[in-house]
């Protein structure tokens, strides 16, 4: 089994929900103030994005040698 530090997944409305889920996907996304600059909405679990954004995000995820999990 497969692990990663975030999970993300399209609601199909033009979104994308990010979750991280280990210590340092948390930090990373702290110190890289994504939730300032990106984050539209949230829930309990999921920080929502537009899905145009997506794409920096998870591009800056794996720059960081950080992967998704399901």
């Amino acid at each position: 089994m497969a692990y990663g530090d975030f999970v993300c997944t399209s609601a199909n409305d033009g979104t994308h929900y990010f979750r991280p889920i280990t210590a340092r996907a948390e930090v990373f996304w702290k110190e890289n103030n994504f939730t300032q600059k990106y984050v539209i909405d949230n829930t309990e679990d999921y920080y929502i994005v537009k899905s145009v954004n997506s794409e920096i995000i998870c591009d800056e995820i794996r720059k960081n040698n950080m992967d998704f999990t399901s």
